[in-house]
């Protein structure tokens, strides 16, 4: 799927409490979930929330999708 993982059902300002199951690559090993596609600021799923709830001017939630990237490490 991409090396990503879609979070769906938590609320803004949440842990997440689902920690996904470790992925699987033919010739990787799988180095954790982060922040970003470049993998530089893991995932601490005991401490990291999700962003708080934001509004546009009209007083408008404004969406904010938050993705988990999986690190893989050539064998």
């Amino acid at each position: 799927n991409e090396d990503y993982y879609w979070l769906d059902d938590y609320d803004y300002g949440e842990l997440i409490t689902f920690i996904p199951p470790n992925p699987t690559r033919e010739g990787y090993t799988f180095a954790g979930w982060y922040k970003e596609p470049e993998c530089i600021n893991e995932w601490m799923f005991d401490s990291d929330k999700l962003p708080e709830k934001m509004f546009d001017e009209s007083g408008n939630i404004i969406f904010n999708e938050t993705m988990l990237y999986a690190k893989w490490v050539e064998l």
